[in-house]
């Protein structure tokens, strides 16, 4: 026998044509929770004793707007940049700590100027704490928004400038620790 939820979920998709809109969707599902009933996905994770760890502030940020792309370790594909022991070298120059924020995923980023800087601090210090400066600075709401007025067109050319600048400063010795392709074959 179908549950209320069910009956109401199949009342509401086929009253929509078969349109049912994510947002109705997850209504109908949180309702459901606050009647006691159960979604499938509690379910699971009290039957199988999965702890599932809230995550708020900058980690929410971060999941929200970045891990898609580089992982909730800070490592995924090749063809994306690794943030883990790598993000933090950028910001020994002028030019890396420009670049970080200019890049189009972070300067066209939703998030205000406040809470993006203080994503990237919480990514700096979580993903590559070891490769930061002894005398680093935070990233300020101020510089955030300043430098996200002029998002990047072309990444890897101001990319690979700022790989050369952090070998001339012996901030690295070997330009695969932080090459965009450092784990893809390139021809």
């Amino acid at each position: 026998m179908a549950s209320p939820t069910d009956r109401l979920i199949r009342h509401r998709f086929s009253a929509n044509a078969g349109v049912l809109p994510a947002f109705v969707f997850m209504a109908l599902l949180f309702t459901a929770a606050r009647a006691g009933e159960t979604v499938p996905a509690d379910a699971l994770a009290r039957e199988r004793g999965t702890r599932v760890i809230r995550i708020l502030g900058e980690a929410q940020d971060y999941a929200r707007n970045c891990q898609g792309c580089h992982g909730h370790k800070g490592v995924s594909v090749p063809e994306v940049p690794a943030l883990k022991d790598r993000v933090g070298y950028f910001v020994h120059t002028e030019e890396g700590r420009r670049y970080i924020v200019q890049v189009p995923g972070v300067a066209t980023n939703v998030l205000d100027d406040k809470r993006l800087a203080a994503m990237l601090n919480w990514v700096l210090r979580t993903y590559s704490a070891k490769q930061l400066p002894a005398d680093f600075r935070p990233y300020t709401a101020d510089e955030v928004g300043e430098l996200r007025k002029h998002p990047l067109k072309q990444t890897i050319p101001v990319r690979e400038s700022v790989v050369q600048g952090l070998l001339a400063a012996g901030v690295v010795s070997d330009p695969a620790l932080i090459a965009y392709r450092a784990f893809a074959k390139v021809p």
